[in-house]
C-alpha cells in the first residue's frame, strides 16, 4: 500500500504530462466513453500503443458501437487507474477512425489475431487515434492529489501551439 505525503503544492506541466504519459503506458486498459443518444457509452478497452505526445491508439473493428459513434461524435473520455500507485489518468480527446493500411501494419500487436483473424490488412481492423487536448491527473504515489485534499485532479490542456499548460481544476466543474 502506498504511503500518502502532503501533497505537491506546484505542478508543472512538463511533469504532469511524464507523469500521465508514465501510468498510460504501463496500465493497457482504460475505459472508453463515447457519445450517442439516449446517453454515454462506457466500455473497457485495451489500448494498442501510446504515442510520445500521448496520442492513444486503439484497436477496433469498423462496424462496431465506438466507430459509429465517433463518426458522429468526436470527443471522447479515456480513463486509465493504476490500482497499485492509487493514481489515475483521464484524457479528453478527439477521436479520429484511421483505416489506411500501413498505420494499422505499424500499430499491430499479433495477439490481437484472436479478435481479428484477417490481421492488419483484414476488412475487419481499424484504429482508433485519440488526440489529447485535456488530461487529468491524480496519483497519490508521486503526491499529485492537489488541495482540497484528492477532490480535484492536476489538469494539464493543449495550447494552441502544442505545448501543455497548467490548468487550475475546480470542484463542482
Amino acid at each position: 500500500m502506498p504511503t500518502y505525503r502532503r501533497a505537491m503544492t506546484q505542478f508543472d506541466a512538463p511533469a504532469l504530462f511524464d507523469a500521465a504519459l508514465a501510468t498510460v503506458r504501463q496500465n493497457a486498459y482504460g475505459f472508453l466513453a463515447t457519445t450517442a443518444a439516449p446517453g454515454p457509452h462506457v466500455r473497457l478497452v485495451r489500448h494498442i500503443d501510446v504515442d510520445d505526445d500521448a496520442t492513444v491508439w486503439i484497436g477496433t473493428s469498423p462496424r462496431s458501437r465506438k466507430v459509429t459513434e465517433v463518426a458522429a461524435h468526436a470527443e471522447v473520455a479515456y480513463a486509465i487507474e493504476d490500482r497499485n500507485a492509487v493514481a489515475y489518468v483521464t484524457i479528453q480527446a478527439r477521436a479520429d477512425v484511421i483505416d489506411d493500411l500501413a498505420a494499422r501494419v505499424a500499430k499491430w500487436h499479433e495477439e490481437s489475431r484472436r479478435f481479428f483473424p484477417g490481421g492488419p490488412e483484414g476488412d475487419d481492423f481499424v484504429l482508433l487515434r485519440l488526440t489529447p487536448h485535456r488530461i487529468e491527473v491524480m496519483d497519490f504515489t508521486r503526491r499529485i492529489h492537489p488541495d482540497p485534499y484528492g477532490l480535484v485532479p492536476a489538469v494539464i490542456e493543449r495550447a494552441a501551439d502544442g505545448t501543455w499548460v497548467e490548468h487550475t481544476a475546480v470542484r463542482g466543474s
